[in-house]
């Protein structure tokens, strides 16, 4: 018996070890890219590039600011607008504070780094769970939005059998063993298959398997399984409230997503918010930022021009000089 707890001991120890030499390694290779804002005490790190009306970029459960950049959609809105990613709580290299898995609790986090960075009135470009944080946001700040470009997200509360194996690490104290230790060799045995599936029928970038030991860091693991356990009852209570959205909305899918189905979520959004419009992308899956970047960028336009954001601030330029 003792010969077995310390043999299991030992094996937990090593796998402790190498997760942290793991992540160290990760973080060296990949250190942060942006600055750092303080939202309300929780220190979020940004991605700012270039000049006029903002744009903030929500990314997705388990991924960082960084995806958006490996999509090409930062320089490119960036020689148009003022193009800001954020990593989200727990996410990259973001502070996450307790209780802080629910996208309307996000939505907060984000606004206030958006109100220090003054980026007033924002179209918000959220993807997969980062589109409930943006219709979280436009829901809880109809006034501070200019619009939303809802990119493959989730918006109505459905049964995922396929969401519980993840969640394991959010169990407080068990799951930040887990994490350090058994879930990593499990994870990262399963790491290219579900890559392959979110970006299929795409290939997966060549930057996302150079940087797997970013996405597999423990606390990366914990927010992204906090995440998951309250999408659900949060998309249950948002959706009551769709009705209530006033900003311009674009939401975009692809037709080949094996993620998020796009007729429970995409089109389902679509008719429950009056003129808002739908782009259903043929050929395309979970991730048609990457696949199809110039939809996106086309989306965002066609808020800009409904929200007459670039307008204003222009306008705003004008009298201030």
């Amino acid at each position: 018996m003792r010969t077995g707890l310390t043999l299991a001991a030992g094996i937990l120890a090593g796998l402790w070890i190498d997760t942290a030499r793991r992540s160290a390694r990760a973080e060296r290779e990949h250190p942060p890219t942006g600055g750092f804002v303080n939202a309300d005490g929780v220190h979020l790190h940004v991605l700012d590039q270039g000049r006029g009306a903002p744009v903030v970029f929500i990314h997705g459960a388990g991924t960082w600011s960084e995806d958006f950049e490996i999509a090409g959609l930062m320089d490119e809105a960036a020689g148009r607008w003022r193009a800001i990613a954020i990593d989200r709580p727990g996410c990259g290299y973001s502070d996450r504070p307790w209780g802080a898995g629910s996208p309307q609790t996000q939505a907060d986090i984000l606004h206030a780094g958006v109100a220090r960075l003054n980026a007033s009135r924002p179209i918000l470009v959220g993807h997969s769970f980062g589109g409930a944080v943006a219709l979280a946001y436009a829901l809880q700040y109809p006034d501070e939005v200019g619009g939303v470009v809802f990119v493959s997200g989730y918006a109505f509360p459905t049964p995922r059998a396929d969401f519980v194996p993840f969640m394991a690490p959010a169990i407080p104290g068990v799951g930040q063993v887990l994490s350090r230790t058994v879930a990593q060799p499990i994870d990262r045995a399963l790491l290219p298959a579900l890559l392959r599936r979110v970006f299929a029928p795409a290939p997966v970038p060549a930057a996302y398997w150079e940087r797997a030991d970013m996405l597999l860091r423990p606390g990366q693991l914990e927010a992204s399984a906090s995440d998951i356990a309250a999408l659900i009852p949060a998309a249950r209570a948002l959706s009551a409230r769709y009705g209530e959205l006033t900003c311009p909305l674009a939401i975009i899918a692809g037709d080949e997503d094996r993620i998020l189905d796009p007729r429970a979520q995409a089109a389902r959004l679509h008719e429950a918010v009056p003129g808002s419009t739908l782009h259903m992308l043929a050929g395309a899956g979970h991730m048609p930022h990457h696949a199809r970047p110039e939809a996106v960028i086309a989306a965002i336009e066609r808020v800009m021009r409904a929200s007459q954001i670039e307008r204003a601030y222009e306008q705003q330029q004008a009298a201030g000089e």
